[in-house]
This record gives C-alpha cells, structure tokens and sequence, in this order.
C-alpha cells in the first residue's frame, strides 16, 4: 500500500473532500428541459482539483456512465398512459367475452388505463363498465378509488 502526505496547506480548504455539483442535459434538448442534478465528491487536494478540472469531460462520462446503471422509475400514471394508447383491441375483445375476472390479473398501471378507456368509451356508465369488466359495482368503484381514477 502508499500513503501521500496530504498535508492542510496544501488543501482548497479545511476539509479533506470538496463536492461538485454536475448538471446532466442531453444535447439539443429544449429551452426549459430541467437539468438532471448530480454531485460528485472530490479530495480538495489542489492536484486532484486541477486533475478533475482538466479532465471534466471525462469525469462528466463517468457520471452519465454510472447514471445509466441506475434502474428507471416510471409512475404509475406514465405506464397507465404508455398502455392506453395500445389497449383499445383489448377493451373491444373484454366487451365481446363479458370480462370474466380479468382486472385482479393486471397490474395498477394496466388497471388505470383499462379503467380509463372503458369509462370512456361507456360515458362513464357504471353498469355497463361492470359488465364489460366482469366485476361487481363495488369492485369497480374500489378499483376506481385505487387508481386515483375520479367520478
């Protein structure tokens, strides 16, 4: 192992590390796209900052590297709004075979949309949603209540 002598006066200041804000935006985004905030920690050494400073461009990749790495979250409302605009064949197929148990199958994101394109497609006509579902007035409604899906 090495040890370096990292004496104070040498230092930016009086901690041993400095944290840098880097602000991700993809190229040619738009005006107004939100820049994605992340913090780098740096060894305050006067080298390691010069170091970093003449290599930003590289320490930027590595971020962008490790950001890829991170798993994607999607809210229930973007998956409910991804699986809507491909669900009317399935809302067509559900009013021909009269549900049959279908929604304790699908996940909240599925459930949402569904929801939402067959309430539209009904005019909001509980009785007629039910049938199509296969489901209980009072499973609609608590299906409804759950996906934040409103009267």
């Amino acid at each position: 192992m090495a040890h370096r002598d990292r004496s104070t006066n040498e230092r930016s200041g009086s901690y041993a590390y400095t944290i840098m804000e880097v602000r991700l935006r993809k190229k040619g985004a738009p005006e107004g796209t939100k820049d994605d905030l992340r913090f780098m920690t740096v060894d305050s050494h006067w080298d390691t900052l010069r170091f970093v400073q003449d290599n930003m461009d590289q320490c930027v990749g590595n971020v962008v590297r490790l950001k890829r790495t991170e798993p994607v979250r999607h809210t229930v409302n973007e998956s409910a709004e991804l699986f809507q605009k491909n669900l009317e064949p399935l809302v067509s197929t559900l009013a021909a075979a009269q549900g049959q148990g279908v929604m304790d199958k699908l996940s909240a994101s599925l459930k949402k949309a569904l929801l939402l394109m067959v309430m539209e497609r009904y005019q909001s006509d509980r009785e007629k949603a039910c049938r199509v579902l296969g489901i209980s007035r009072e499973k609609l409604e608590s299906e409804l209540r759950l996906c934040g899906v409103s009267r």
